[in-house]
């Protein structure tokens, strides 16, 4: 008797331990299954020959006020045909019963519904007030970024040359407009939204529209987003040649690649059309690009380096690597990924007052003041590590504030020194290489 006791209690701890199980699995289940979507309510008015063709259109509305437009009264239209209406009373229509009928109807787009008011015009139509419940496709939170469109960049006539080949421009503006996107992706601050591929885009939301496919889906469409800015441009410039440089010292010679690219561009913004930045870029290729002994290669390794500067610019202008802790002569940066690399150097910048246009009264933003560069030691998906090389201050560490500094990347005229230098050891480690073996 005692095993009998036993076995059924093990019998009873079993079940109830697997009942719990499925319980967790299935509010995880749900959970997932309702991660991108969130209930909205809203107030709307449906008129109708009957007072359930006026719930009809108020659902509809209902619907299309949330969903957008996309979802069409004709979801709704066939409910009627569909559902088995035991009367028109407004106490069935609004009963739990019909409510069931109408959520599997719509697939659950429409969660529930309840009539506020409702009553017969002179002419015979019906007029209801209803709160409906809706689903709604919820977009993910970087949506809530700045969101930027990277237009195809255009490109002048006979712009592209490499060595003795001419590049087809294009080809070259095409795969710089999408680097400039991806870089934009990578910083994790902005929003990009995709312009060379709507066609495709539209194709797969079309496949939502069709019959086989749960109208719970069809949250998705009508939610596709706008850009606050777009970038657009012209690729002007772009051309390689080796430059061979014989060496004084030494009966031996030094062939590099020298190169120039000229790129005019601007982001504007879209509601008001002004443009929000602006700049023609001139970037001097020499000591970046390796060989050109395939032309074309050589042309997409330019179109890596333009694409970094220029998206490095587009950041700095908008969203400047603001420094997060700084420790002794550890400094922290609130940017991480492909953007900022281990090596590099920074000018650090402490921000001054504000300052006001004398005219207009607007702020022009804070005084930036240059305080001494960093160079960065360690990088992360989401943060970069940098030690303090050269600074003006005293103990950084106790004027620290959130968001008081910033870095900034060298200008142009430092990185040439920079690459001069690199040049110059080059030369006398080949001349003390040559003697050696001399």
């Amino acid at each position: 008797m005692k095993w009998i006791q036993v076995e059924q209690m093990i019998l009873s701890l079993i079940s109830n331990n697997l009942r719990s199980f499925f319980v967790l699995v299935f509010l995880v289940f749900a959970g997932i299954v309702s991660a991108n979507t969130q209930i909205v309510k809203v107030e709307v008015e449906g008129m109708g020959e009957s007072l359930q063709s006026a719930i009809d259109r108020g659902l509809t509305e209902a619907m299309g006020r949330i969903n957008g437009r996309s979802i069409e009264s004709e979801i709704l239209s066939k409910t009627s045909e569909q559902v088995n209406i035991k009367n028109q009373t407004e106490e069935y229509l609004s009963s739990s019963e019909y409510q069931d009928q109408i959520k599997s109807k719509t697939k659950g787009v429409v969660d529930s519904y309840s009539v506020i008011s409702s009553e017969k015009l002179d002419n015979n139509i019906y007029k209801v007030l209803l709160n409906v419940s809706v689903i709604k496709f919820k977009p993910s939170k970087s949506a809530n970024r700045k969101r930027i469109a990277v237009l195809d960049l255009k490109s002048r006539n006979g712009c592209c040359r490499v060595g003795n080949t001419d590049i087809n421009g294009v080809a070259i503006s095409e795969e710089l407009t999408a680097a400039i996107s991806s870089y934009l992706v990578q910083t994790r601050k902005f929003t990009v939204l995709d312009r060379s591929y709507e066609s495709q885009t539209n194709q797969e939301q079309e496949r939502l529209k069709s019959d086989d496919v749960p109208i719970t889906e069809l949250a998705k469409i009508g939610q596709e987003l706008v850009a606050d800015y777009v970038l657009v441009g012209t690729l002007n410039n772009l051309f390689l040649r080796e430059q061979t440089r014989q060496l004084q010292t030494v009966d031996k010679s030094i062939t590099t690649i020298a190169g120039n690219a000229a790129i005019s561009y601007r982001i504007i913004d879209v509601p008001t059309g002004q443009i929000k930045f602006s700049q023609t870029f001139n970037k001097n290729l020499g000591g970046e690009i390796k060989s050109i002994a395939d032309p074309v290669q050589g042309a997409l390794d330019s179109v890596t380096t333009i694409s970094n500067s220029i998206g490095l610019k587009i950041l700095e202008a908008i969203y400047p690597f603001v420094v997060e802790k700084i420790e002794g002569d550890q400094i922290v940066i609130g940017t991480g990924g492909d953007v900022i690399k281990v090596g590099e150097k920074y000018r650090l910048i402490q921000y001054g007052k504000k300052i006001v246009d004398s005219y207009t009264k607007e702020s022009l933003g804070r005084k930036e003041n240059i305080i001494g560069m960093i160079e960065i030691t360690e990088v992360t998906p989401k943060l970069s590590y940098g030690k303090i090389v050269d600074t003006k201050i005293d103990n950084l560490e106790s004027q620290f504030k959130p968001k008081s500094f910033i870095i900034r990347s060298l200008p142009e005229s430092m990185k040439k020194t920079d690459n001069k230098k690199k040049q110059e050891d080059m030369r006398k480690k080949i001349e003390e290489e040559f003697d050696e073996n001399w």
